[in-house]
């Protein structure tokens, strides 16, 4: 008798399959959370809607200018007191920062300070003679060959504040007050300095042409007749005092 295997039919273990009972919970609880997020974003396009507006910008509209208000006065920046050497060197290097010229839209200057003059002071009145004591008699009238034209009196000069800047005689200082384009504007300059400064009304102005290479002339407005350079300093600080400029010259 041989050998021979034998195979065994003895039934195996089925294999464990998947758990359909947690599957179907677990779709559950995602068509759960679709359906609820779905109406959730449905409610929430339903509701009211924030319109954008259009505002004004908030932004300052205005910008402060560099010099506000005052009176300029133009060419007060000018070195006329220098040597030429001098002045062409300063010309050239300020050309990293020179100005427009204001050209001919320029205000009228003389017409504004005639507009804004204050009126002039009125001349005291005459002093009238006393009243005679008894009644004189009366002469027969008198023609006259022509009415005699009463004569202007003259305005009185105001004294300086100073005496240390009084203008004397022989004094060969003086102070530079401005230089400008014309004869016209340094003499309206000058009424326009006596009316602020009490210190200027005892001086007579001193205007002189200064002319400039390739450029037009200038007209400089001078005060004279001070002892010494101190003195001329001591008018400038007075001067400076009142917002105006002021050099002294020579002494």
């Amino acid at each position: 008798m041989s050998d021979i295997t034998v195979p065994s039919w003895r039934a195996r273990p089925a294999e464990p399959g998947p758990n359909w009972r947690m599957l179907a919970v677990a779709g559950g609880l995602l068509g759960t959370l679709a359906v609820g997020g779905a109406v959730y974003w449905g409610v929430s396009r339903m509701g009211p809607r924030v319109v954008p507006t259009i505002e004004a910008d908030a932004r300052p509209v205005k910008i402060r200018p560099e010099a506000p208000g005052g009176l300029v006065v133009p060419n007060q920046d000018q070195l006329v007191l220098e040597p030429p050497s001098v002045r062409r060197a300063a010309e050239r290097n300020v050309t990293a920062t020179a100005r427009l010229d204001r050209g001919p839209e320029s205000p009228a200057l003389d017409l504004l300070r005639q507009q804004a003059a204050p009126p002039a002071p009125a001349l005291p009145p005459a002093p009238q003679a006393a009243a005679p004591l008894a009644p004189e008699p009366a002469l027969p009238p008198v023609a006259l060959a022509a009415p005699v034209a009463a004569l202007p009196r003259p305005l009185p000069v105001a004294a300086p504040a100073n005496p240390a800047t009084a203008p004397v005689a022989s004094g060969k200082a003086m102070v530079q007050l401005a230089a400008l384009s014309s004869e016209e504007s340094a003499r309206g300059e000058w009424e326009r300095l006596q009316q602020r400064i009490p210190e200027l009304a005892a001086f007579q102005p001193v205007i002189s042409r200064f002319e400039r290479e390739g450029k037009p002339p200038l007209y400089r407005l001078r005060a004279g007749g001070l002892a010494n350079a101190a003195a001329a300093r001591a008018l400038c600080t007075a001067v400076q005092a009142k917002a105006a400029p002021c050099n002294p010259v020579g002494g």
